[in-house]
């Protein structure tokens, strides 16, 4: 029987976060766990993930498999010193990969599935674009990397927020006038004066009924998002994933979980600007022991 892998999808809003150090953790620690994993840079308008492995010029990029230079995903994947671990490089040698047709990215999407791994980490592009949003939903694990700033979790929860909307958008795509209304609502200046979900439904259910408006809720209570809290400075900034889910909860009916933080450590930043691979990363580091518990986390959670 074919077995599908357990895709961890990491995105956050706008870049410099740390998504690309918080997913090559998790795909450390699932390797160092025994777990075949394939982490995957899915920035196409701005891949560096390679970076952070220590790899400065990758042999085989997505823009490989998208040229149909190679069949297949496994085609392209790179071994790494990390027993486990697997990695496939993005393509920001190509700036029209930016925004790849409908057809490149459901191939891309579709063949995820078929990876020969228990894991796949995705590292998302900065941004709410449809492409990055897309490659969210898809993940078993949706993962929100945020740090203890006003801005970023302002950003964080838009980035929740056009993730429930993409969704609605999807799953009404056969239905014009719902589409529209669900199009309306996303602007937060709407005419209809709709400020939230909850507001949303019930416009739904007085125009389409309450079957169609609890068949969308159940759908969109299914969106799960992990939020991982990342340069911790002190005690206080643990609270960021709490503020977020708080807000989800109140505004976008959905139920994000708390997965836990990781510390600012100044070693990451050194390794990553002299391109040492954060795998190497000391074992004293606390930032490397978070890295090992929001993984278990992760995995109880399952």
């Amino acid at each position: 029987m074919e077995v599908v892998p357990q895709i961890w999808a990491v995105g956050g809003g706008k870049g410099g976060v740390g998504k690309s150090t918080i997913s090559t953790l998790l795909a450390f620690w699932l390797a160092r766990m025994g777990k075949k994993t394939i982490l995957i840079d899915v920035d196409l308008g701005g891949a560096n993930l390679h970076t952070f492995m220590g790899i400065k010029s990758p042999p085989r990029t997505l823009n490989d498999y998208i040229t149909k230079r190679y069949d297949s995903l496994e085609d392209i994947c790179i071994t790494t010193e990390v027993e486990n671990l697997r990695l496939i490089c993005g393509a920001s040698e190509v700036l029209s990969l930016a925004n790849p047709h409908i057809a490149q990215k459901a191939r891309i999407i579709k063949n995820v599935v078929k990876l020969n791994t228990e894991y796949v980490v995705l590292d998302l592009g900065g941004g709410t674009s449809f492409n990055v949003l897309d490659f969210f939903l898809i993940a078993h694990k949706k993962i929100v990397v945020v740090m203890p700033q006003p801005i970023s979790i302002q950003n964080a929860y838009a980035f929740i927020r056009n993730a429930v909307y993409r969704r609605l958008s999807r799953l009404s795509s056969q239905q014009p006038y719902l589409q529209s209304l669900i199009k309306t609502a996303m602007d937060t200046n709407n005419e209809l004066r709709v400020k939230t979900i909850r507001g949303l439904f019930q416009i739904i259910e007085e125009s389409r009924g309450k079957d169609t408006a609890d068949r969308l809720r159940e759908e969109i209570g299914k969106i799960r998002p992990e939020v991982i809290t990342n340069m911790i400075g002190n005690p206080k900034d643990k609270n960021a994933g709490q503020v977020i889910q708080l807000v989800a909860e109140k505004y976008l009916m959905i139920h994000p979980n708390n997965a836990g933080g990781v510390v600012y450590d100044k070693q990451i930043n050194r390794m990553i600007s002299e391109m040492i691979p954060l795998t190497k990363l000391v074992q004293s580091s606390d930032a490397f022991a978070n890295g090992y518990d929001v993984t278990m986390k992760l995995l109880r959670d399952q």
